[in-house]
């Protein structure tokens, strides 16, 4: 016990009171905790939860149960599956303004084609299920927010409308409503036509364009990486390219699925470039130009790669191939003065260091070399000068000595 609380028994006294109060009060915190946990079984039988879940502890995302779903054999979507859901975006404030609003589309889970707090939450969702959400920047439109006139990037649309509502900040929370039909799980890419293959190709290089575009450049590389998968080649398909960089015949479908997916290719080197992984990008644009060795946006990117790689020579290489092919192009233009410059710069250090090299011998400038010049001048003048002296001297000698 400690000091300044009244003294119940003398200290001498045996232990086993204490013991059997403790005992006591143990005994009368279980009855509590007990009888709390009874009224709270209460309660929700009476009335359903309203609280909101903290779907990732962090309290980045909130989830809302609005309508149970079927839980029966505990299933819920996975990672690709195809989902078809219903949502609707609005901005988390007063004027509650509606973003966006879409029934029944089809995406594949995990492929950010949507925002990425939905793509969360369906993961933690039953068939059937609607639920209402409360979703941080972070995982909705990020520090670059969204201005209106700006693209929404909707998924299976290209040219998606443009977003018509107030300036979304970088601090701006949304609310959504999302409901979760059905999904099934994603086919074997060998068993599509070519023709289902090339839309869902095209579908994710323009939603890794949209995320490219608002400078994020990994899920763009993560869309780009999943449209090659349903692009890439089959057995009995597209070949290789012969020596002289042209394409076998192939049909149309199957050329026109090539064209996709060396643009897919060309996009990620530019995705990976950004995030400087300079090893993947220059592979993603090297198979480009295997295919189309004339390529000049591929030329462009190769060249801004292997600069960054501090490989100047190569890159000054790439630069001029891509503005042979490009003539009229002022990114490439001034990207081939950059190469110039800094090629120029670089044999300019390695002159340098040659000469420190050598012990510091160098080629005589003109300007140091007057001074030592006019100084040997003027000894060698001076020396002169007191030879004819001397000479005079004996000469002048000699005379008189003949006169006398």
């Amino acid at each position: 016990m400690s000091e300044g609380e009244p003294t119940l028994i003398d200290k001498s006294e045996s232990s086993s009171f204490e013991d059997l109060a403790s005992a006591a009060a143990h005994e009368i915190e279980e009855a509590k905790l007990a009888e709390a946990a009874a009224t709270e079984k209460e309660n929700k039988v009476d009335k359903p939860p309203e609280e909101w879940q903290d779907v990732l502890g962090s309290g980045a995302l909130l989830k809302k149960i609005l309508k149970t779903g079927d839980e029966s054999n505990g299933s819920r979507p996975r990672r690709s599956d195809i989902c078809r859901i219903s949502y609707e975006l609005k901005i988390r404030d007063g004027s509650q303004d509606l973003i966006e609003k879409r029934d029944h589309v089809k995406i594949y889970l995990g492929d950010n084609e949507v925002l990425q707090g939905l793509d969360l939450a369906l993961t933690l969702m039953y068939k059937g299920e609607v639920c209402l959400l409360q979703i941080a920047p972070r995982f909705a439109y990020g520090e670059t927010g969204l201005k209106t006139g700006e693209s929404l990037g909707l998924v299976g649309e290209v040219d998606g409308p443009k977003y018509e509502g107030t300036p979304i900040g970088p601090d701006t929370w949304l609310e959504a409503r999302l409901e979760l039909h059905d999904w099934t799980e994603e086919p074997d890419h060998e068993t599509l036509p070519i023709a289902e293959r090339m839309e869902i190709g095209v579908r994710r290089r323009c939603r890794g364009n949209w995320w490219y575009g608002r400078g994020e450049a990994q899920l763009a590389v993560q869309l780009y990486r999943r449209a090659l998968d349903v692009l890439d080649e089959s057995e009995g398909g597209i070949t290789d390219p012969t020596p002289s960089g042209d394409l076998e015949p192939a049909s149309d479908a199957l050329h026109a699925l090539l064209e996709e997916r060396l643009r897919v290719h060309n996009n990620m080197a530019a995705a990976q470039l950004k995030a400087g992984a300079y090893d993947a990008a220059l592979q993603a644009v090297t198979r480009v130009l295997s295919c189309q060795p004339d390529n000049a946006k591929a030329l462009y990117r190769k060249a801004r790669i292997l600069s960054s790689m501090g490989r100047t020579n190569e890159a000054l290489e790439a630069a001029r191939a891509a503005a042979c092919a490009a003539p009229g192009d002022s990114g490439v233009r001034k990207e081939l003065t950059k190469c110039e410059q800094k090629a120029s710069r670089d044999r300019s250090v390695e002159r340098r260091l040659a000469q420190r090299m050598l012990g510091g011998v160098a080629a005589p400038s003109s300007s140091p070399d007057k001074k030592p010049s006019n100084t040997k001048m003027l000894v060698w003048g001076s020396l002169l000068l007191s030879f004819l002296v001397g000479v005079a001297s004996v000469l002048v000698y000699r005379y008189k000595m003949q006169a006398q």
